[in-house]
């Protein structure tokens, strides 16, 4: 049960309230809220019901929920048994979070009526809400047998099968829920979710369809059915889509990030990263919009602001093992050795590859520090089995250039029968060769690690720096 239920429980009592007065007419507004207006007649004095009820009106018009819980409790002699006003108390006890204060008088409810299925389901929601799962699926089976589709009961058990990435158990709730009550947007919007994590994609599609036929403002439900064109390709249906959930909700942060994706595939570069801005704008703290804008201005070869962005990402997800990586190569791209060092060291917190510590020692031997890279590498040779290629090629680093331990580590090399594995040394060799001062030869290993296939490895992209520099260098 939501918050939102109060209205009608609040709209029901005072509805009941007035029934009995003979002076007073009811009115309904279409917000559902309820007005009582004066008859020429009423010149008697009102009711205690009658006065109980519009003085409770005007504490909930006003959102004053302190309020109108202590006008309940000292509520006219009249009411104090009265089933409706008991649960209206409930609810607003709910929504104050007074949990064990919802179950005593729900429990008072039932003792009147067993079957009474609204006092059943705020304890179920209320034992919900305090984490007692016992407690809780015992009152859910207790409003099951009563009423099998109980829309309430199932969306909540829908919802913890969801948590629980039980995507069919969850749709299977919600279709329950649904043939109690085939309006209810929760249920249907359920339903919609998990048949699009279950890649049932027209079920999904109808179902969003049917929740914007019945309420046109459910900017979720645009945002899916975009996601839904997107998978389809249709990248321009999707950009509408979600321009238009945008529209309804515009400080969702999802919606920019989504709209920043399909426009990215349509080849729009330059909105995609203002898109994404002002995602970044929307929430500052979260990292993702900021990793995306590093990931773009990366591939256009914008290597200030993709490290002005990655910054940003480490900054807000310290976490973000990717984010160390990249940075560190962009540092070394861009020759601040000395930062490049300190994100590899980071990354190498995270995963313990040799890689990082290669590179790290790369990087003092440009800055001309021989010793130190000696150091970094003596504690990891201590890690490594003798007989490995990443030994050979640790000590190779660490001892400096010795022409027989090339040849070996050559050798080595060719008999390599992993092509990753293969690639990454013929670029240390390379990089190796560079750091000496050995810029042919450099050359001549990363000619073959840029000739691999789809190579999986950070180093590629160092090595093509390195070969389009000399394409450049010799123009």
């Amino acid at each position: 049960m939501k918050k939102t239920k109060i209205g009608a429980f609040a709209a029901l009592f005072l509805i009941c309230c007035a029934a009995s007065a003979s002076t007073t007419e009811v009115k309904e507004s279409v917000s559902g809220s309820v007005d009582f207006v004066k008859t020429a007649s009423d010149n008697k004095k009102q009711s205690a019901s009658v006065v109980f009820a519009n003085r409770l009106q005007k504490e909930l018009n006003a959102n004053n929920l302190k309020g109108a819980i202590a006008l309940c409790e000292k509520s006219p002699d009249v009411l104090e048994k009265d089933p409706e006003l008991k649960t209206l108390l409930c609810a607003l006890y709910f929504s104050d979070g007074q949990y064990d204060k919802v179950i005593s008088n729900a429990e008072a409810v039932l003792e009147k009526n067993d079957k009474n299925i609204e006092a059943l389901e705020l304890i179920s929601m209320a034992n919900h809400a305090k984490g007692d799962r016992k407690a809780y699926q015992a009152t859910a089976q207790r409003i099951l047998a009563v009423d099998p589709y109980n829309p309430s009961v199932n969306i909540q058990q829908g919802q913890d099968y969801a948590v629980a990435k039980k995507y069919k158990l969850a749709r299977t709730s919600y279709a329950k829920a649904l043939k109690g009550d085939s309006k209810n947007e929760d249920a249907l919007f359920g339903f919609a979710q998990m048949s699009y994590y279950l890649n049932d994609v027209d079920s999904s599609k109808r179902t969003f369809e049917k929740i914007i036929e019945q309420n046109p403002e459910s900017a979720i439900s645009y945002a899916y059915l975009g996601k839904l064109s997107a998978e389809d390709q249709n990248y321009l249906r999707a950009e509408s889509l979600v321009k238009k959930a945008i529209s309804l909700e515009p400080s969702n942060y999802d919606y920019y990030m989504d709209l920043g994706n399909y426009l990215r595939s349509q080849g729009k570069f330059d909105a995609a990263a203002a898109t994404w801005q002002k995602a970044a704008s929307l929430d500052p703290t979260y990292f993702l919009a900021y990793a995306y804008l590093a990931g773009i201005y990366d591939e256009r070869d914008m290597f200030d602001k993709a490290l002005e962005n990655y910054h940003m990402v480490i900054k807000t997800n310290p976490k973000y093992f990717y984010a160390y990586e990249e940075t560190a190569i962009l540092e070394y791209h861009a020759g601040n050795y000395q930062n490049a060092i300190s994100y590899f060291n980071k990354a190498y917190e995270y995963s313990q590859s040799l890689s990082y510590k290669l590179m790290i020692a790369a990087c003092f031997y440009k800055m001309k520090k021989p010793l130190d890279a000696k150091n970094v590498l003596i504690p990891v040779l201590k890690t490594l089995n003798r007989d490995s290629l990443d030994y050979l090629m640790a000590r190779f680093y660490s001892d400096g250039f010795n022409h027989n331990a090339e040849n070996a580590l050559i050798q080595r090399i060719e008999k390599e029968e992993n092509s990753q594995k293969k690639g990454k040394m013929q670029f240390y060799m390379g990089l190796f060769a560079e750091v000496m001062g050995g810029d042919s030869g450099a050359l001549d290993w990363y000619a073959k690690v840029t000739a691999m296939q789809a190579p999986m490895f950070f180093e590629y992209r160092i090595a093509e720096w390195a070969m389009k520099a000399a394409a450049e260098k010799k123009e």
